[in-house]
């Protein structure tokens, strides 16, 4: 049986080595995707990264650094705030996100993957959530469990992956300020940040559903929204 190509993003971590956390391959295989790495770095030309794109069902962005703040609307800088930023990374994943919405492929965007989304689409970020006065959404120690609670907006894409789930966990110091004009934010954490933007096609979680499902196969729902199931 032939399975639809997920096309799954992954940045530099360490800078030496192309990297993603296993989560995303075993969540795309379990919901029954044939799951491709495609790496995001100076080594792949933009454009040709993007052509890959028509042999996908569906592209995922996945987790990692910090998008630049040259990559949003709002140009403020904050260099003693961000984390682990990879400008050949933000090139290449912004055109293929930008493929993938012009052919009409689905995109997951998950932490990093939801603040490029926002970014495309000429929203802002939060550069730092404990600066901004938010916290407790660091908690990489307990990265494999549901920290906080979460609520969504009812009859969203954020409130039909998440079914019956209340609680999320959290591994960002960054988060979505404005979704921008085209995307909606459809899902948040008690303290208000951001936890989901979508529009037709395209949904961002802030969450880690991949460092989940492993436990609790309700977070295999992301994933199965990509293929459209």
């Amino acid at each position: 049986m032939n399975r639809p190509i997920v096309g799954i993003l992954c940045g530099r971590s360490p800078i030496e080595r192309y990297s993603v956390h296993q989560g995303y391959v075993a969540s795309v295989a379990a919901v029954g995707g044939l799951p491709v790495i495609m790496p995001a770095g100076p080594d792949v030309d933009p454009e040709v990264l993007a052509d890959m794109v028509g042999h996908c069902a569906a592209i995922i962005a996945t987790g990692g650094g910090d998008v630049s703040p040259e990559c949003y609307t709002d140009q403020t800088d904050a260099p003693d705030l961000l984390m682990d930023v990879d400008p050949g990374r933000d090139a290449n994943e912004i055109a293929v996100v930008r493929r993938a919405i012009e052919t009409g492929r689905r995109v997951l965007g998950v932490c990093r993957g939801i603040q490029l989304l926002a970014a495309i689409h000429g929203g802002t970020l939060v550069h730092d959530l404990v600066s901004a006065g938010f916290k407790g959404h660091w908690d990489e120690e307990r990265q494999y469990e549901p920290v906080h609670a979460i609520h969504s907006q009812p009859g969203s894409a954020a409130a039909a992956v998440l079914g019956a789930v209340t609680m999320v966990n959290s591994i960002h110091h960054q988060a979505v300020a404005d979704p921008g004009p085209t995307l909606v934010a459809t899902a948040w954490s008690d303290d208000g940040v951001i936890e989901a933007i979508e529009a037709p096609g395209l949904l961002g979680v802030q969450w880690h559903p991949e460092r989940l499902s492993g436990t609790d196969a309700r977070h295999l729902a992301p994933f199965a929204w990509a293929l459209g199931h």
